[in-house]
């Protein structure tokens, strides 16, 4: 692990929890840009595809689903291990009948939902182009192929506030990140 993408990460939890992913993505996207040119530069560029009122009806039947075995109290979701799966990403999604909160997300491990259609993420085949080619080996990538996953989680946790903000069986906290990231968005119902 890069010791910038550990600093950033540590720098940038208090703007995460507070819901300001657009500070977040500005501040990993000019710290993508300040590095030497690489292939993972590309993550600046790409963009998820898919509609969010999409995403929010595939989380809104997973959620209409569990609702009728038990109250849920909190949702989960994250993308697969990206940066070792190239070939197609996606997010799982989870759903619990109590809140652990943001101080120890062991509890992110018990879920009580059961299995569920995951959903493919679209929009981002440049990167994962890039990350296909075993490029994480080379010391010389090793801080933008770093910074380039998180910039991942940013955009993927941007894409879910909008899905959320259109899902009618969102009442609870939706949890959103990467497999392998404690770098935790909340998402909230909509107003």
């Amino acid at each position: 692990m890069s010791e910038l993408f550990s600093n950033t990460i540590f720098r940038l939890i208090p703007v995460v929890r507070s819901g300001d992913l657009d500070a977040c993505e500005r501040v990993v996207v000019q710290q993508i840009r300040d590095l030497p040119r690489s292939p993972f530069h590309i993550s600046i560029d790409v963009t998820i595809s898919n509609d969010p009122a999409d995403a929010a009806r595939h989380f809104d039947r997973f959620f209409k689903r569990e609702a009728h075995r038990f109250e849920i109290a909190a949702a989960y979701t994250e993308m697969n291990g990206f940066d070792i799966n190239p070939n197609r990403w996606y997010c799982d999604l989870f759903a619990y009948a109590s809140n652990g909160g943001h101080d120890d997300y062991e509890w992110l491990c018990d879920y009580q939902s059961e299995l569920f259609e995951d959903y493919t993420i679209r929009g981002l085949e440049e990167l994962q182009a890039v990350y296909a080619r075993d490029l994480l080996e080379e010391n010389s990538f090793g801080d933008a192929s770093y910074m380039s996953s998180l910039l991942v989680v940013i955009k993927f946790q941007q894409f879910m506030k909008k899905a959320a903000a259109k899902m009618a069986e969102l009442s609870f906290p939706l949890l959103v990140t990467a497999h392998d990231f404690d770098f935790i968005a909340e998402v909230g119902p909509k107003a």
